[in-house]
């Protein structure tokens, strides 16, 4: 080939993507990459890593998105591991995305990281909801004051975003500069900061990080950059010492001299500076009738009173648009499969292994999936989508933050409680949020008693479809009665880990849900059923056929009948399907309506009203699916993913007994009384002795907080000291007190 046709081979250009959380950066990272994207872990840490390229001209856009973060500090691991990989990996660009809607407190952010001197361009994201509520930043402006590359997006309606990759290549190609601006604090600040830069310089070039950035994380005490400060300790030898000796005493005067904390002070500065460059490039061109309308709707959402009305009509909403839906969408399959089955008869044979394999196990499964499931799933995950999307949702958190310490957990328990209505196994990951081991505990304890999309699919499938929507609506109420029982009996058990801070959640405006973004998070979580779950249907179908037609799945309903039979009351066959439903929840009724068709009965002939409300409510409150228990099992322990498995199988059982027998008394009491009318009865009863249980456990943590007040100092200090972990001994009071084991070993 000649010189002349040759072509260059394409640039490979490393990207960052760096922002606070809720500001659109991970749609900006989805709309450049596409499909190309690989989902991980960062090495050695939980947090999730996402990167994918994008080609762009004759270039190839390497591009990570790294984790949502407030600052470049060192409090989380989501810090942690954006700092180190800024630092250490060098990325070509940073693209620091910012909520225009908030742009003094997104700025925060941006300071440090220009501090770190790599080249950056700033996004201003949701630029439209901006202007929507009659402001604009001066675009121009914000580029000289930082003398970085600002590009206006709206990232969910994909503008904007390619032109962040076209301004990356003018700077490549050397059409624009960048002349990014020196960083200046108050006097005072600046003198010290520039002190210690001046002490560092040397450690500077060998640790690869800008000395600025390095002395100011000194001062603040921060462990990462103490750490590559020892780590040349044997070549500095004694100047280290010196060194850390002086930024010490640089930082207790300047403490001393404020009454602050010196994190405190630099976070004051570094505000200061956002606040100046906001009051020169934002201004308010006018004031919109949206606006105000916003604000109107913010108070509604947010007040103590209209705010939990509106919630419980949303929360009323959700489930009867869910069953409607449902159900109707459930009626037109089982119509259209009953109205084929005869051809499939003539066709098979009644009574062969080929209509039994091929056409009860194969199609019916896949029909009873798909007519018993994703229409309860899909609307489900949608309607959720839309709350996220719209800002609804973070304010449902907020109302109910009130509400979970009331029950005695943190109120950032919420959070997997909010996403544990969709699925309980991220609701599980996400209780890494809590502050202490005990929260952390107490979270995933409620989190997986939460009724997940699996389990809305076979109360609203069943008891809704056969029953009606008030008797699911008096399960649901069951249900929140023992997580709250629950709840009150962990916060007297792990008393020691206390309620130590609020919650704290970002309240984005109200927006205009984008459709397509919707359309696309709805698929990503449902698709897990049909990807995984109608698989595994049809080949648990295939496998109890078998099992039936070798009297195996009747030898286990008999081993198990002790329970299911004599203890819960259900019919004998049901007992097989309990253990399925360990596998995946949903299971457990389309596998059990599939065996109740291939007898040639109904479920409404086959159990029992008061059948139908037990065998659900097992399945409400039994032990969470097998990934959830892995899930817990990895981030609290084998030990106690065991403890909580056989805690909330023990207990479902228990409650599930009090109803039937429960029932099985008023019916004999009341034996001229209707079936509706025991059953009314039987809840009712139920509901008393949960609430009669409420007040014995508040009369007994009264008792303990009244004894607790009664203590002797030395009493109350032995006590609390028993419940600590002794592996960090440096931090035990016993120590102090020359009585802890492992001081005297």
């Amino acid at each position: 080939m000649s010189p002349q046709h040759q072509i260059s081979d394409p640039k490979i250009i490393r990207i960052a993507l760096a922002g606070q959380p809720n500001v659109g950066k991970s749609v900006i990272f989805n709309r450049l990459t596409g499909l190309s994207q690989v989902v991980g872990n960062w090495p050695g840490k939980t947090v999730a890593k996402a990167e994918g390229t994008a080609k762009f001209g004759n270039y190839i856009f390497k591009i990570i998105d790294l984790p949502g973060i407030y600052s470049l500090s060192t409090y989380s691991l989501e810090e942690i591991v954006s700092r180190e990989y800024i630092l250490d990996e060098s990325p070509d660009y940073i693209v620091n995305v910012l909520d225009s809607n908030h742009l003094e407190r997104n700025l925060f952010l941006t300071i440090q990281l220009l501090m770190l001197n790599r080249p950056t361009i700033i996004s201003l994201n949701q630029i439209d909801l901006l202007k929507e509520r009659g402001y604009e930043i001066d675009r121009e402006k914000l580029e000289s004051l930082l003398g970085v590359a600002v590009v206006p997006t709206v990232a969910v309606h994909n503008r904007g975003v390619h032109e962040i990759l076209e301004e990356i290549i003018e700077i490549e190609e050397g059409r624009k500069t960048l002349s990014m601006k020196k960083i200046t604090f108050g006097k005072e600040i600046e003198e010290k900061i520039n002190q210690i830069s001046g002490e560092v310089q040397e450690l500077y070039r060998k640790i690869s990080c800008p000395s600025k950035f390095m002395a100011m994380k000194l001062l603040e005490n921060d462990e990462y950059c103490l750490k590559n400060i020892r780590a040349f300790n044997e070549v500095t030898g004694s100047d280290t010492a010196k060194l850390v000796y002086k930024i010490n005493e640089t930082r207790t005067n300047l403490e001393n001299l404020h009454g602050e904390q010196i994190s405190t002070i630099l976070n004051a500065e570094m505000y200061n500076i956002s606040s100046q460059i906001v009051t020169q490039v934002e201004f308010l061109k006018i004031q919109t009738r949206k606006s105000k309308i916003r604000h109107l709707i913010d108070h509604i959402t947010l007040d103590n009173i209209k705010g939990y009305i509106l919630l419980a009509v949303v929360m009323f909403g959700i489930y009867l648009a869910i069953f409607s839906f449902g159900n109707w969408i459930s009626g037109l399959m089982d119509n259209l499969f009953g109205l084929i089955t005869p051809g499939a008869i003539n066709l098979l044979g009644a009574d062969t292994w080929a209509f039994k394999i091929i056409w009860s196990s194969i199609i019916g499964g896949l029909f009873a999936g798909i007519g018993g499931v994703l229409p309860y799933v899909i609307p489900f995950f949608a309607i959720i989508e839309i709350l996220q999307d719209t800002g609804y949702l973070p304010r449902a958190a907020y109302l109910m933050d009130r509400f979970m310490h009331s029950i005695g957990v943190h109120g950032k328990t919420i959070i997997p409680v909010l996403i544990g209505l969709g699925c309980n196994v991220p609701a599980i990951s996400a209780t890494s949020i809590m502050e202490t081991e005990a929260e952390k505990k107490r979270a995933i304890v409620i989190s997986s008693l939460i009724p997940c999309s699996a389990v809305t699919t076979i109360v609203l499938g069943l008891i809704g479809k056969y029953l009606g929507i008030g008797w699911a609506f008096l399960l649901y109420l069951i249900n929140l009665m023992v997580i709250i029982i629950v709840g009150k009996l962990m916060s007297n058990w792990f008393e020691e880990g206390g309620i130590q801070s609020e919650l704290i959640i970002e309240l984005h405006d109200f927006r205009r849900p984008n459709l397509k973004v919707i359309a696309k998070q709805t698929w990503h979580r449902s698709k897990e059923f049909v990807v995984l779950a109608l698989p595994l249907i049809v080949i648990l179908s295939i496998l109890m056929q078998i099992m039936m037609e070798f009297n195996i799945v009747e030898s286990l309903n008999i081993m198990i009948s002790p329970i299911t039979v004599y203890i819960l009351g259900l019919p004998i066959g049901v007992g097989i399907y309990l253990f399925y439903g360990v596998l995946r929840k949903e299971l457990n009724l389309i596998l059990l309506e599939l065996y109740v068709l291939s007898i040639g009965m109904t479920m409404n002939e086959y159990m029992t009203p008061i059948q139908m409300i037990t065998f659900t409510l097992v399945t409400m409150l039994y032990v969470p699916c097998l990934a959830t228990i892995v899930v817990i099992g990895k981030e609290s322990g084998k030990k106690f993913a065991l403890q909580i498995f056989l805690f909330e199988l023990l207990g479902a059982v228990f409650i599930s007994a009090i109803v039937r027998w429960s029932y099985v008394l008023l019916a004999f009491i009341l034996p001229q009384r209707s079936e509706s009318v025991v059953m009314i009865t039987t809840f009712a009863f139920l509901f008393g002795l949960m609430i009669l249980t409420l007040h014995l456990i508040k009369k007994h943590s009264n008792h303990q907080k009244k004894h607790h007040r009664n203590r002797s100092p030395e009493q109350t200090i032995l006590i609390q000291e028993n419940l600590l972990d002794h592996s960090g001994c440096q931090s035990c009071r016993r120590c102090h007190l020359n009585q802890c084991e492992e001081k005297k070993d």
